[in-house]
């Protein structure tokens, strides 16, 4: 078994680990309101996750986590309703299922081993030093927990309520799922520009996709997350749940896409001009 094998072998073995502390939790802790057995269960398994991230000394082991645990809390829904499960219900667990297992096995192929870890983390610990323990726990591990909870939250509704708008479901439904693709053929398209023939440091990919949206994997995301608050409106569920959609959005356009392009003006000298003709989120097709 080579080295990378091992190591994503340990990563699904502290993954289970997680799933049962989860499954523990919700079981047996003392909270009538489902949803809040179910913000505890996802605390105790962050606080998990963070431990094991300590003990590897790589926060990446959390990367994983994003598009894990809404696929867990789904199948954790569908067995709590199991036998008031109706076609929206499996059709919400086949969305959420096609989004989870594409963006972890994606991550998974791109994951070298525990020697590899997120550059952004790697320059949050040389900025913050001795300080770096509370701002991994915080900001690497619990804000991002908070943030997916937050986007699942039309899920616990779409669960429990009875439907009442079903086109508006087919209509987030479908949003998500074209979200789910776009981020499928984005990541496609950036693993076969990985792996060029002769790669020079200062390649672009400005091709296919890339060449119409500078961001098409967090747009294709973020079409995810609000067909998903769309899915759960059509169940009755509050306006109010759409800020865990909005948070997302806010996410990818005021932090992650400026990193990002602060470190690819960097890093590759003709980003300047690739900035000027591509948009940023939204493909240009003229």
């Amino acid at each position: 078994m080579n080295t990378r094998t091992n190591h994503l072998l340990q990563i699904v073995i502290i993954y289970i680990i997680i799933a049962l502390g989860g499954l523990i939790t919700w079981k047996y802790i003392p909270i009538d309101s489902q949803i809040f057995v179910f913000m505890a269960a996802d605390f105790v398994m962050t606080v998990i996750c963070f431990i094991y991230s300590v003990i590897k000394r790589n926060s990446s082991v959390y990367d994983a986590f994003w598009s894990v645990i809404p696929f867990y809390f789904v199948l954790l829904l569908c067995y709590i309703n199991f036998e008031n499960l109706n076609l929206f219900h499996y059709l919400t667990l086949m969305t959420v299922s096609i989004w989870s297992w594409r963006l972890t096995l994606n991550w998974a192929r791109s994951w070298a081993g525990f020697s590899q870890e997120d550059w952004r983390y790697v320059d949050l610990a040389e900025q913050t030093g001795k300080f770096y323990p509370f701002v991994n726990f915080f900001g690497i591990h619990l804000f991002p927990t908070a943030m997916v909870f937050a986007g699942m939250w039309p899920l616990f509704s779409l669960f429990s309520s009875d439907m009442q708008i079903s086109w508006l479901f087919f209509i987030g439904m479908f949003i998500s799922l074209s979200g789910t693709t776009l981020e499928y053929i984005a990541d496609n398209q950036l693993a076969k520009f990985r792996k060029r023939v002769n790669p020079k440091p200062e390649d672009l990919l400005d091709t296919g996709i890339w060449g119409k949206s500078r961001n098409p994997n967090y747009l294709g995301e973020i079409l995810f997350w609000f067909g998903i608050f769309l899915m759960g409106y059509a169940f009755d569920t509050e306006i109010i749940s759409i800020v865990g959609s909005i948070v997302m959005l806010c996410l990818f356009v005021v932090i992650s896409i400026p990193l990002k392009e602060d470190r690819m003006i960097i890093r590759k000298s003709g980003y300047r001009e690739y900035r000027k003709r591509v948009p940023k989120l939204i493909p240009k097709f003229w």
